[in-house]
């Protein structure tokens, strides 16, 4: 099913043994994986999203309580249950859904890190997406709390401060924390963006790299994605890392299959080397519709591009792509 220039060899048996640590059964209809597009490897992390009330929400709140006291998968499984059974809860209030990304390394440990924990809250819902923003405190808070972070002032005041500059510019849409990475940081998702007003923006958050840089990712392809920008920020006790994601989206619903809608944007990153030639062509055949005999009968498999991410960082562009794949059992 999967183009084998983005994930086959060991890429693949690696992704296996990753997602092997979690039972299969309990992964809900619904996954993602993460390719680098400018690496050779066909290879891919992944993500799940844990809803409320689902097997697989139930499995990481059953592994937190079976977990040691302190350590990353109790403090995940207590902000599950927490979401489940407290209505007052963080993500109760912000009316949010979790997304787990786990990282899938080269050379596989003994113990496999923690994944990382975004939260995103309903965007049909205004109210919620603005208290994410406008309650950074809380914000932070709940993120610690779930990756087992002790608190750290400095870091809430960078946050503080960047969702101020932000003030009237764009909003937080996501926030999150990757506690298997180093050094540590909270990735803010900020929606919203004018692209002419990027310059200033990037001056205003005090980011250390070169707005020209990110000008001209938006230059090149602002015609084959929705307009404005979306921002992704590590910010740490520091400031504003060096890393800056440009995240870029089309004028469509992510679970359309939309093949010919993505093959311009596709192109233009194989045409400006942010993307390999072998990877471009993977990505052009990923959107497809299929069916699968299972227990039960037969499955209905979409696969879609969620969206593709350009980094600037020190210098160097490179592009990531996000898809997904959703699977509509027998009679759904």
């Amino acid at each position: 099913m999967f183009p084998p220039a983005l994930l086959s060899g060991g890429g693949w048996e690696r992704l296996l043994a990753t997602a092997g640590r979690l039972p299969l059964a309990v992964i809900d209809q619904q996954f993602g994986f993460e390719f680098a597009l400018g690496r050779e490897a066909a290879e891919a992390d992944f993500c799940v999203f844990p809803v409320r009330g689902s097997a697989l929400a139930a499995h990481y709140i059953r592994e937190g309580e079976a977990a040691p006291s302190g350590s990353a998968a109790a403090a995940l499984g207590a902000c599950l249950a927490r979401a489940a059974g407290d209505p007052t809860s963080f993500l109760s209030r912000k009316e949010g859904a979790v997304v787990l990304e786990y990282d899938v390394p080269d050379v596989l440990p003994e113990e496999p890190p923690p994944p990382g924990i975004f939260f995103v809250p309903d965007t049909a819902s205004e109210d919620a997406v603005r208290r994410l923003h406008e309650d950074p405190a809380d914000t932070v808070a709940a993120l610690r709390a779930a990756a087992g972070w002790r608190a750290d002032a400095a870091e809430l005041r960078q946050v503080e401060r960047v969702c101020e500059a932000l003030s009237g510019a764009g909003y937080v849409a996501q926030a999150g924390v990757m506690p298997g990475r180093r050094p540590r940081a909270v990735r803010l998702v900020v929606h919203r963006i004018d692209a002419a007003g990027l310059p200033g923006l990037l001056e205003r958050l005090r980011w250390p790299g070169s707005p020209d840089a990110a000008m001209s990712v938006m230059a090149e392809t602002s015609e084959f994605t929705r307009p404005g920008a979306v921002l992704s920020l590590d910010v740490a006790a520091g400031g504003v890392s060096p890393r800056l994601g440009l995240e870029l989206f089309r004028p469509v619903e992510w679970f359309r299959i939309d093949r010919a809608g993505w093959r311009p944007l596709i192109d233009r990153l194989a045409d400006k080397a942010w993307c390999v030639p072998a990877k471009a062509a993977g990505l052009r055949a990923w959107p497809r519709a299929a069916r699968l005999i299972g227990p039960g009968g037969v499955y209905r498999v979409h696969q879609t591009i969620n969206h593709v991410k350009v980094v600037v960082a020190n210098g160097r562009i490179g592009a990531k792509a996000y898809a997904a794949v959703v699977v509509r059992p027998p009679g759904s």
